[in-house]
């Protein structure tokens, strides 16, 4: 198999049925090196192992807020500018070596950082500020960095088990972890959607969640906004991602069973498999390691 093929990955946004706008946006792009041979005798099937080789993706979900437009304008924003700031720190990107994690780490939170700087550039003086969730996961055969911020979430599914890898940013889920409340009280359900944490849309500086895990063949990636998880429980997601035949059937089977639901808000999607590890693979454990950065 090519090694373009290594990842089955598809992403969709859908409106839902109470909402006048989409305020969600999301991106997957390809993360390869190029090189365009002009001559060579090496064969062609070599030519692709040593010059082809497949890097990884950039997967990228942003539910904005803010009033009329301006949450989309900062969804967008943020997604723009999570790819450009990617795409201006490629070549330190790709030369990642086993080690150094930490810094990769940290150069992923000053993204965000950088990303809520452009919002507040662009918010209208004596206006509200807009603002926005960000969940990025940049995939990097075997390693997979994401850096979070707000209530989207990043999952991976793995062995029919979905495990929740980043946390909600949300009054309720701090209540929950502060054991004054459990995940089934009642009273939460005035919290469950107010963050204390995002990208923009306040005074406040961003406190990015950094997650950094090994990647096994056929784990799956997946990337929501809350208006899936706000509607499809974990175990209905995980079920309808293992009887998909593709990535994009099962994100639109997601956005249908969102909608299907009720669809109260903006559903965001984002599927990522691993069908083959990469030829430019390393040797890892098989475990499932995560560093936070709170």
């Amino acid at each position: 198999m090519d090694t373009q093929d290594s990842f089955d990955a598809a992403g969709t946004s859908d409106i839902g049925q109470k909402r006048a706008e989409n305020q969600d946006h999301f991106l997957v792009a390809s993360l390869r090196r190029q090189m365009v041979v002009d001559q060579t005798d090496v064969p062609a099937k070599q030519q692709e192992e040593l010059y082809g080789c497949q890097e990884g993706r950039l997967l990228v979900i942003a539910d904005g807020m803010g009033g009329h437009h301006g949450g989309e304008q900062a969804s967008r924003t943020a997604v723009e500018s999570c790819a450009q700031y990617v795409l201006d720190m490629m070549q330190w990107f790709l030369k990642l070596a086993p080690g150094s994690e930490k810094d990769f780490e940290d150069e992923l939170s000053d993204c965000l950082k950088s990303v809520q700087q452009k919002i507040w550039d662009n918010s209208v003086a004596g206006g509200r500020r807009m603002g926005t969730t960000v969940t990025m996961a940049y995939v990097l055969w075997p390693r997979m960095f994401v850096v979070h911020a707000g209530d989207s979430r990043c999952y991976l599914l793995r062995d029919g088990e979905l495990k929740q890898l980043t946390t909600d940013h949300t009054i309720a889920q701090q209540l929950v972890d502060s054991g004054g409340m459990t995940p089934d009280d009642a009273a939460l359900s005035n919290w469950r959607h107010v963050l204390w944490n995002c990208v923009g849309g306040g005074e406040e500086q961003v406190r990015p969640e950094a997650v950094r895990c090994q990647l096994k063949d056929d784990d799956v990636i997946v990337l929501c906004s809350d208006g899936l998880t706000g509607m499809v429980a974990d175990s209905e997601i995980a079920s309808i991602i293992g009887n998909a035949s593709s990535s994009e059937k099962a994100t639109q089977d997601l956005v249908d069973a969102a909608n299907h639901a009720g669809g109260n808000d903006n559903i965001s999607v984002i599927v990522c498999r691993i069908v083959e590890s990469s030829k430019c693979d390393e040797q890892v454990s098989d475990g499932l390691a995560t560093t936070r950065i709170l």
